[in-house]
């Protein structure tokens, strides 16, 4: 199992630790963007397991679209 740091964020969507924070404009600071799945938004997971299952989860939804 993948050791997951402390203070981790992840991707609501696909469970990436590709995550950062919008720039630009005051108003964009709550704002999350993911570089993986293209995820924008004010939400966050920093549950690492949480993460995982959304991950795997993800990924199985890629893997069938791409059948």
């Amino acid at each position: 199992m993948t050791e997951i740091k402390r203070g981790s964020k992840f991707c609501p969507r696909c469970g990436s630790t590709d995550v950062f924070w919008a720039s630009g404009l005051l108003q964009l600071w709550g704002l999350w963007d993911c570089r993986e799945c293209g995820y924008h938004g004010a939400f966050i997971i920093e549950d690492g397991e949480l993460a995982m299952k959304i991950r795997e989860d993800y990924l199985k939804e890629i893997q069938k679209n791409e059948d």
